[in-house]
């Protein structure tokens, strides 16, 4: 039997899929069609036509026997993975290029032949396993596919094709994993030129697969447990009160009477199994019957020894010790636990503290250190201008370029002049800490519910250590995946990241990330990621070189220079364009080819292409098109005639389709169509609504006008011309 296993390692739950099943899963079967005429899973060979959209692509196949013995059960198993799950966003998105949610026989061939091709070079470089793929050798095959002469299309697409293999990476075992390719954290073309290497920051964004559900219980700790997290902390620590330093003069007697009782009705004795062994709660006991600890231990002793000798059995022990508390807090419309167990509430305020610094770190962008800084009263009540939009800010200290009049590095950081703009769940998130807060630091080293012998990656000072702050995320996701197990809730277990353990830095090389790449700033949750980018460049800090506008700098000019050099490649072949920006993004596209092909982006590189007018160019997937963003005439900003700043990038959550920055590429015109086919179905199946019905058929005329005026308008300079 193989076993493709979703949720990682020692986790069985997953899909499970024999040798003689279909390679197709139910769900992706043609309506109607026989799944006994289907190729098995185990076959040497997977005939596509259950695949097959078009005709022209009927006698498509995969061969999976010729794909070197070592690693041919890795690659067979993300080629299931690559036919019947979706395809991840953060690929399926991505500005440069072309793909749909579930590729068609074509797709899968291509990219198994790319896979092949790939396998068979790691066998030659004596690598039998994906685990030992690094960076390094992802590195060598970049090079080596460039040194095969082919074009630049065709050396692109064998590097998209490991792409998509770290792609489905937290879908497949653990064996067949690999890690970010450095192409998908920086430009494709840092790694097409024969020589150099990118000088800019190789922190790996974390893998979207995993942030996605991180933050989702990082939010829901917030907005959803904390009020329950922390009543039960409250009476812990009122309970913990009562404990006694030498023994209660009644307490023996009470503990006695207890324990008969127990032992007479068959109740087990309140227990937890704080180090894995489980044993009484001794701790609770003498909170109860506020004596000490130690004398919890000899009535226990002496109370069992008496039972030995009478030859009567031992008292059962639960592990439940639940604290008096109303659970409010709701998970799926249901309470999210019964209850909360004494034992369980230090930890629980662990979990609490590092949701918070999930969120503050990721929706916020600031620099580890940074986050950990933040004091008490850093995120005030922001003022209501009158517009409706509250502006949220963040006030501390900056740490990179921090000197002094002298020219001495401050550790602890200089004030800022200006705060960091920020959005509501971080403010929520600070508001969490602050109800918790024992210190000035919202993130202190030493914590009431931190037992002083777990400290020992906190450094001596007041606040956390980055070291400390990572191990406590590793923490927050184990207990997470520990709970979804509980539970039965796999599809919600947080992923293991292929490029290794969660680290405090990469989360804000992960925002930055998100906002470049993903187009209207699509995530988990759906946060505001336009409105996090428009703040972040309106009032992130008089000091951008050094914050995270840097970054979505860089990250947004790479977006640019990676599109237009694909859309050379392919204007080249025959692609077609058309709009009212059409000649204007031709010629942006061949001069980016021309000035930036075969070299990576260097930080000056990175400023001309941002001040360049010509290259200001925004792929939109969501509305067919792509912006050649001239700030006098984007009808996305109606303000731009009131005074409002002219230099602004476009908001693409807004396009006016009369606008003229707007050109459509034959791409753009093929997932229209795709888009009218949906529609359409959607109308068709008599389970839509009858008013969404109304609005899919009123949409699809708008839609096939579109169409009808690229075919008539399109230009084509290059290539296949007549078609």
């Amino acid at each position: 039997m193989t076993v493709l296993l979703r949720h990682g390692p020692g986790d069985r739950a997953g899909w499970h899929v024999r040798d003689d099943d279909p390679f197709v899963s139910g769900a992706r079967l043609p309506e109607g069609l026989d799944p006994t005429s289907v190729s098995r899973y185990g076959a040497d060979r997977w005939i596509l036509n259950a695949l097959t959209l078009r005709a022209h692509e009927e006698g498509r196949s995969v061969a999976w026997d010729t794909f070197p013995a070592v690693l041919r059960e890795s690659f067979r198993r993300a080629g299931w993975a690559l036919t019947n799950l979706p395809t991840p966003e953060e690929l399926l998105e991505r500005a440069s290029t072309a793909r749909v949610k579930w590729p068609a026989a074509g797709t899968v061939q291509g990219v198994v032949g790319q896979w092949r091709q790939f396998a068979r070079w790691l066998v030659q470089r004596g690598i039998a396993d994906l685990r030992d793929v690094d960076e390094d050798i992802l590195v060598d095959y970049a090079r080596h596919a460039k040194g095969q002469g082919r074009s630049t299309t065709a050396t692109v697409g064998n590097l998209y094709a490991v792409s998509i293999l770290w792609g489905f990476a937290p879908h497949l075992l653990v064996q067949d994993r690999i890690p970010m390719p450095p192409w998908e954290a920086e430009a494709i073309k840092d790694y097409l030129p024969t020589g150099g290497r990118s000088t800019e920051n190789r922190t790996w964004p974390i893998h979207p697969a995993v942030m996605s559900p991180l933050l989702i219980w990082a939010l829901r700790f917030v907005d959803e447990f904390s009020d329950d997290v922390i009543a039960a902390w409250t009476e812990y620590q009122r309970l913990t009160a009562r404990i006694q330093d030498t023994a209660s003069p009644g307490g023996s007697a009470a503990l006695r009477m207890f324990l008969e009782h127990c032992a007479a009705e068959g109740i087990p004795l309140p227990g937890a199994a704080p180090k894995g062994t489980l044993g009484v709660a001794d701790m609770y006991l003498a909170a109860v019957y506020q004596t000490s600890v130690k004398q919890v231990h000899n009535v226990l002793s002496r109370y069992r020894g008496r039972r030995r000798k009478l030859g009567k059995p031992g008292l059962a022990i639960s592990t439940e010790t639940p604290l008096e508390i109303p659970i409010r807090g709701q998970l799926h419309g249901r309470p999210w636990t019964t209850h909360i167990n004494f034992h369980d509430a230090p930890g629980l305020m662990r979990r609490l503290s590092t949701a918070c610094l999930v969120a503050v770190s990721y929706l916020s962008g600031l620099r580890g250190g940074e986050a950990l800084e933040l004091q008490v009263g850093c995120c005030p009540e922001p003022d209501d201008d009158g517009t409706g939009t509250l502006r949220y800010e963040l006030r501390g200290n900056f740490l990179k370029g921090a000197y002094d009049e002298d020219g001495q590095l401050v550790p602890e950081g200089l004030p800022r002049n200006d705060p960091w703009t920020t959005i509501l769940p971080v403010a929520q998130a600070v508001r969490v800490l602050e109800r918790i807060a024992t210190s000035r630091f919202l993130f202190p080293a030493h914590e009431p519910w931190t037992p002083e012998s777990t400290r020992n990656t906190i450094r001596t000072g007041e606040a956390m250590s980055t070291a400390g702050a990572s191990y406590r995320v590793r923490e927050f996701i184990a207990w997470v995946n520990a709970f979804v197990a509980e539970r039965g809730l796999h599809s919600e277990r947080i992923p293991d990241d292929p490029d290794g353990h969660i680290t405090l830095g990469r989360f804000r090389r992960t925002v930055a990330w998100h906002i470049a790449r993903l187009p209207g700033g699509r995530i988990a949750l759906a946060i505001q990621y336009g409105h996090l980018r428009t703040a972040t460049g309106q009032k992130y800090s008089g000091r951008a070189r050094q914050g995270l506008g840097r970054v979505l700098d860089i990250e947004t000019a790479r977006s640019m220079a990676d599109y237009l050099s694909d859309l050379s490649d392919r204007i080249e072949h025959g692609e077609g364009v058309s709009g009212p920006a059409a000649r204007r993004m031709i010629k942006a596209a061949a001069d980016a080819k021309t000035r930036f092909e075969g070299m990576f982006l260097t930080p000056k590189q990175t400023e001309a292409v941002l001040r360049e007018p010509e290259f200001q160019v925004y792929d939109n997937p969501e509305a067919f098109l792509t912006c050649n963003n001239d700030p006098a005439k984007a009808l996305c900003h109606p303000d731009r005639a009131l005074g409002g700043k002219r230099d602004r990038p476009p908001a693409t959550d807004r396009c006016d389709p009369a606008c003229s920055n707007i050109s459509r590429t034959d791409q753009h015109i093929t997932r229209l169509r795709l888009e009218m086919t949906r529609l359409a179905e959607e109308a068709a199946n008599p389970l839509t609504p009858i008013p969404l019905q109304r609005r899919h058929r009123q949409r699809i005329p708008t839609l096939q006008a579109i169409v009808d005026r690229h075919v008539r308008s399109r230009i084509v300079t290059r290539g296949n011309a007549d078609d």
